[in-house]
Formats: structure tokens, sequence, C-alpha cells
């Protein structure tokens, strides 16, 4: 069942790749489309997120959402700047793409290209970043100077018990940055973010949007096609102590790696199928945007969801999650920083996502 529900999700994520294509078409923004992708694939991490919190599972929640943040800006930006600056292109030179070669002829590998996006678009998300980093690596700080080896049982309930008020009363003020971040792209610098995409002359998109789905269709398809994928989804997430047992892959290494791959194939699939017609602004979009949304969306929502539910979820994601967790974004942002992508850029990218996935299989089973 395992294995079945992750070949199940290819399809659905080539459906909805189709359904933000034609979304993009008809609105001609790609900040507003590449956000609309990324808020209908975090909805399968936040349902997985809500079933896994009734159960109490707080540390398989916490590793989950570590792993969607890792995947979406090591993994999927990686793949993308990588096949996007060798797949070939139908011209040297694009509003997106540029390729250095003097005579340049048509193929479907090429050399010396690189691909040009919105600088100000992706440092506004990889801020947002560092700023959930802030608010995950103090609560984590705050948890460890409280504790007191020597406390009786009492007393590091009652020290446990601040830490889940901070994280509390953290996640709220996290969501109101997030809500301050949609504000931001979606009503007072709209035009600021879509004038410098290039998006008011961009004829070949215009063309490409004739004939095709409405933006109402395109939404409709895409919720669909969402829904489904959550279903999938819940069956994955049942069939995970199974596969622990028979497979011996370690939980850690199903809840960072694995589990995040698979939710994320919708954005992966999307990211560089966009990355691929050139369209870098889209793909970063989506990758970037995905992993903004999770460190100030979902991780909050799942604290608050917690305390609905009685459980004590917090923000502590222990010092080496923490680590990896801000490293990985201050690599990210130095690559994207200078508003141009290469093939080297993204091998960097993946190279660390390997690195991390290497870490985590041979991390010793106790979660910190």
């Amino acid at each position: 069942t395992f294995w079945l529900n992750i070949l199940a999700l290819i399809p659905l994520a080539k459906i909805l790749g189709d359904g933000t294509e034609e979304l993009a078409n008809a609105m001609k923004n790609d900040t507003i489309s590449g956000l609309l992708n990324a808020t209908l694939g975090n909805a399968v991490e936040m349902i997985i997120s809500v079933q896994t919190l009734r159960k109490g599972l707080l540390d398989v929640v916490k590793a989950t959402l570590l792993g969607s943040i890792l995947s979406n800006i090591l993994l999927v930006l990686g793949t993308s700047f990588f096949l996007g600056g060798l797949i070939g292109s139908s011209t040297p030179y694009g509003k997106h793409h540029i390729i250095h070669v003097d005579e340049y002829e048509v193929s479907r590998c090429t050399m010396e290209k690189e691909q040009m996006f919105s600088s100000k678009t992706a440092l506004v998300n990889m801020a947002m970043q560092l700023l959930a980093c802030m608010t995950c690596a103090l609560p984590t700080v705050f948890a460890g100077s409280a504790s007191n080896p020597a406390s009786t049982l009492a007393e590091r309930e009652q020290e446990h018990q601040k830490v889940v008020e901070v994280s509390r009363v953290g996640a709220i003020i996290i969501m109101a940055s997030y809500v301050a971040y949609i504000f931001f792209q979606l009503v007072t610098h709209k035009k600021m973010l879509t004038l410098d995409e290039g998006n008011d002359s961009d004829e070949e998109d215009d063309d490409s949007g004739e004939g095709g789905l409405s933006i109402s269709w395109s939404l409709a398809l895409m919720t669909v096609t969402t829904v489904l994928i959550a279903i999938s989804s819940e069956l994955l997430v049942g069939a995970i102590e199974h596969v622990v047992e028979h497979c011996h892959i370690p939980a850690r290494f199903i809840g960072i790696i694995l589990l995040p791959f698979a939710g994320n194939a919708c954005e992966h699939a999307s990211a560089v199928r966009f990355a691929m017609q050139d369209r870098p602004g889209l793909s970063i979009g989506i990758a970037v945007g995905s992993s903004t949304q999770i460190a100030l969306f979902v991780v909050p929502f799942t604290v608050v969801m917690g305390w609905l539910l009685n459980q004590p979820m917090d923000l502590v994601f222990g010092s080496m999650n923490t680590a990896v967790m801000i490293l990985s974004v201050l690599v990210a942002l130095t690559l994207v920083i200078d508003g141009r992508s290469n093939w080297l850029k993204g091998f960097m990218l993946c190279t660390a996502y390997v690195f991390c996935a290497v870490l985590y299989w041979y991390m010793p089973p106790p979660l910190e």
C-alpha cells in the first residue's frame, strides 16, 4: 500500500501541473498562480498533520513539517535549477533565459545556459523563511535554558507547559506575519512584483493561454486533484508502521525524507516542469513559496490545532533539526540572491539535500 500510493501521486501531480499551467495562462501572473499551487499542495500536509496530531504522534508531525521545508528549498528548487539550466530552449535569448553561445542550434540539452527570475519575490520569500527559522530556534533555546536536570517530575512538567505556552503565543504571531506576507504579495505590492517578473509584456504566454481552461475550471481541476492527493496521502501514512517493521527503514527517515517527498510530488513535478519551459519565476514561486507557507502557516497551524485538540504541540524542533533548517535556508538564500540560476546551483542544492538524507538515515533512533 505504501509504494502503490507513492506511485499514485505521480499522475495526480501531472494533472495538478496541467491545472496550474492553465491557471497561470489565464491569470498572466506567476506570483498569484504559484501561490495558489503552493496553497493547494500544502493542504495535504495540513490534513496529514491534523490526523497525526489526533493520534498524539507529535514527533512525527514535526519531522514531516521539517522534511517538507527541506524538500522544497533544497530538492525541488535544486532539481528545477539543474534541469532548467541543462534543457535546451527554442531561442538563444528570451525574457527569462539566455544561452551564451554564438551560433546556437536547438537541442534537447545545451551548455552555457542561464535563467533569470525576479530577485525581489525570491528575497521576500527567503526573508520570511529566516523569520520562521528564528521562531523555531528561539523556543528550542528557551526550552534548553529553562530545563533543569535536577528538577522533579512536577517541575519538569511545569517547565514544559511554559514552553508550550510560549509556542502557542508565538504561533499566533507567526500566522499574523503570514497574513501580512499574503497582503504584501496580493494587495499592496502586487503590481511591483508583477512588473519585476516582466509579465506585462509576455506575448508568448498570451498566445499560449488562448483556447485553454478558464480560471474557474482551472481552480476546480486543481481543487479536485488536491482532494485525491490528500486521500492517497492518508493511506500512505497508515502504512508507515508496516514499512518500518518489514523494510527496516528508520522511522525518522520516512518522516523527514520519504513522506514529504511523496506529499510534495505535485509541487516537485510542477516546479520542474515550469523550469524546463523557461518560466523560473513560477517555478521558484511554487518551490520557495510552498516552503514559506509551511514554515509560516502550516507549522503554527499545527500548534494551534494541538491547542484545540488538547495536545502539547510546541515549536521545539531540537538543536539538530533547527541547525539543519537554518543552514539550508542560508544556502538557498545565497543562491537566489542574484536573480539568476544555472545547473551548478541546482546541483549544489540537490547535494545538500542528499547529505541531509544520509544524516537522518544514520541518526540514532531517539528523537531530540
